[in-house]
């Protein structure tokens, strides 16, 4: 860098300084480099969720991969995440290693009953914004249990989606989502690391939203009466996925 530009470069740094903190400013020239405001990579675009992310790995002064590790009721924001993830405007490709043979890609949209002028019109609404056609770009892999296993199919599955002649290529590979396979975090090394881990042990805990209980003193007669209304709140609870540094709320619908 020229003699002129580079003092013009700290002339400009110096003046940040003395309008801000010196930590206000690393995160901004963080947030150059790395060409987003989280500095997570991969982007998670789902805003609060992004958030959430990034402070925990600068309170645990970690790094990615996993960018996230969940653990608890985990199916519903994976199936959350991925759906927002392969919809439109962002229209990823997601890979996900199940060693538990659990995830169920219907799950991704909403209602797949609903017709395609009805499905557009609630989509960007939905929890779940995937239509029919993007399933397609979810590519799931069974692997047996066991890590040297669940390691093999994330290799070979980067390696597809790399090199392959499969029907994603027209779109961006956002990574590798891996169900039980370790927790992704600490270095014990016997886990293994997609950009997104899920299992028994995970730092953003999902659980069903708290339902509040009857007020005190009501009679089993009123209980009764109101178990409709009830049934319904319980049904409309969303989900809460919980961590150290904040949480995030999402409905299931």
């Amino acid at each position: 860098m020229a003699g002129p530009a580079a003092r013009h470069v700290g002339a400009k740094m110096l003046g940040e300084v003395e309008e801000g903190s010196l930590e206000e400013l690393l995160d901004s020239l963080q947030a150059n480099l790395t060409g987003g405001p989280s500095g997570i990579r991969p982007e998670i675009p789902i805003p609060a969720l992004a958030n959430i992310a990034t402070r925990y790995h600068k309170a645990t002064q970690s790094a990615p991969p996993p960018v996230l590790s969940v653990s608890g009721r985990y199916l519903p924001l994976l199936y959350h995440l991925i759906s927002t993830l392969i919809a439109g405007p962002h229209n990823y490709t997601v890979v996900v290693i199940d060693a538990e043979s659990r995830f169920d890609v219907t799950r991704l949209v909403s209602s797949p009953s609903l017709g395609s002028s009805e499905k557009s019109s609630s989509s960007s609404s939905s929890s779940y914004p995937a239509q029919l056609p993007d399933l397609r770009h979810v590519h799931v892999y069974r692997p047996a249990r066991g890590q040297d296993q669940i390691r093999a199919a994330v290799a070979a599955a980067g390696e597809w989606m790399l090199y392959g002649a499969h029907g994603s290529r027209g779109r961006e590979w956002w990574g590798t989502v891996v169900i039980g396979g370790g927790s992704g975090t600490g270095s014990s090394g016997i886990s293994v690391k997609g950009d997104v881990n899920a299992g028994w042990k995970g730092w953003l805990k999902v659980e069903h939203e708290e339902v509040s209980g009857f007020p005190a003193g009501v009679s089993v007669e009123e209980a009764l009466r109101d178990r409709d209304k009830r049934q319904e709140v319980v049904e409309a609870a969303g989900w809460v996925a919980g961590s150290r540094v904040g949480g995030y709320v999402w409905k299931d619908v």
